[in-house]
């Protein structure tokens, strides 16, 4: 009883894990090297980044500053945890879709406030280093689809390549049976693909705009989580 009790119990966490990332948006989680690296250390939002101590000591933030991302981190992961509650009753992409347009005010306030605790320079680094880990996903947004001129055929043709991302990304999951380490390693160079076939669609102008965007590149180191 007790094996089949627990092969139960692997089955429903799988379960639970691949429907909460469905419904936080996937790609925008796992097409992160913070996601793959953490496991979730985007889930805090656009405020959790900012927590982050080597991004703290990249954007100079001093212990007032430090304070308040702290606080605006858990404010933020509180309504998070209380949208995930509140599509707990839906499934699938329609769970998905919900979840992402309760999270779009949650995290657009979030950037509102971000603006007020940083110094417009930390804020614009802030911001570089946020794209860096969105990844593909930055071109989602319509503020970066308007700065970088996008036309219609070119939003199209992105989203085209980000949907076939996803989809890929499901199937690394799936396959990964959540062994985290392997699902990262083939994360890792399927995001820096997807990019390069995102970029290939921008006209030269766009990609040096592109470039202003994402500043001088940055890896987020993480420490050990305590014992």
């Amino acid at each position: 009883m007790r094996p089949r009790s627990l092969s139960f119990l692997e089955s429903n966490e799988m379960r639970t894990l691949r429907s909460t990332l469905t419904a936080l948006g996937i790609a925008a989680l796992l097409a992160t090297p913070a996601w793959a690296q953490r496991g979730g250390g985007m889930f805090g939002g656009p405020a959790g980044l900012l927590t982050n101590k080597s991004v703290q000591e990249e954007l100079k933030l001093d212990d007032k500053q430090k304070e308040k991302a702290k606080e605006l981190a858990e404010q933020v992961r509180t309504k998070m945890t209380e949208a995930r509650e509140s599509v707990a009753g839906l499934e699938g992409q329609e769970r998905g879709q919900k979840m992402m347009e309760l999270m779009k005010p949650i995290n657009d306030e979030a950037n509102k406030a971000l603006a007020t605790i940083l110094k417009p320079e930390q804020n614009k680094r802030y911001q570089q280093i946020a794209h860096q880990q969105r990844g593909i996903q930055s071109f989602s947004n319509p503020e970066l689809q308007t700065e970088l001129k996008l036309t219609d055929a070119q939003k199209d043709k992105i989203k085209e390549i980000t949907d076939e991302t996803n989809g890929k990304i499901r199937e690394i999951f799936t396959e990964s049976q959540g062994d985290r380490q392997a699902a990262m390693e083939k994360m890792i160079p399927l995001r820096k693909e997807s990019m390069e076939k995102v970029v290939a669609e921008l006209n030269d102008d766009q990609k040096k705009a592109w470039k202003e965007k994402l500043g001088a590149p940055f890896e987020i180191k993480y420490e050990a989580p305590a014992n």
